[in-house]
């Protein structure tokens, strides 16, 4: 299975304690998604391992999990910054206007004047909505809501949204 197959959805943001835990920062709003595997796809863009999962809990807003033979801190160390991936065919159907985020990574994102603004580099979670992190000439944080996403073109790789270049 290619990596593009595959979607990202956590990051190992570090070691938990010295007994080999890990502290994961899910990208994902149903972390049950994460919760419920009993082994994790871990790497970056380019390989990733299957690691079977001990244990693992919800920790505030993260998660906290040990892996079968990740046995001390500095093993836990040596996955930070590594990020949980799972197969794509694995997600659940999405209903019409709903995208996944990494479906949307490498958009082109124009104005209704036609103008570039960038390419979607990432999001945020800000609670209210989520919004895109646009980078092209300057960096633009642009809301993912209906009145300001006009259009999302799968096939061109492009959104069109109602954002003025000089916001």
């Amino acid at each position: 299975m290619s990596e593009r197959e595959k979607f990202i959805m956590a990051r190992i943001s570090g070691p938990y304690g010295v007994k080999g835990w890990i502290k994961i920062q899910p990208f994902t709003v149903d972390i049950n998604q994460l919760l419920n595997k009993k082994e994790w796809l871990i790497g970056d863009e380019k390989s990733s391992i299957s690691y079977p999962i001990e244990t693992s809990k919800i920790h505030g807003n993260s998660i906290v999990a040990k892996l079968v033979n990740i046995d001390d801190r500095d093993a836990a160390f040596g996955l930070r910054n590594k990020t949980i991936l799972i197969p794509k065919h694995e997600l659940p159907a999405l209903e019409k206007g709903e995208y996944y985020w990494n479906d949307l990574m490498g958009h082109a994102v124009i104005n209704q004047k036609q103008e570039h603004l960038g390419v979607v580099q990432t999001f945020l979670e800000t609670g209210a909505n989520d919004v895109l992190v646009v980078k092209g000439d300057k960096e633009y944080l642009i809301p993912f809501i209906p009145h300001v996403i006009l259009n999302v073109d799968m096939e061109k790789k492009e959104i069109e949204v109602d954002w003025d270049k000089d916001f």
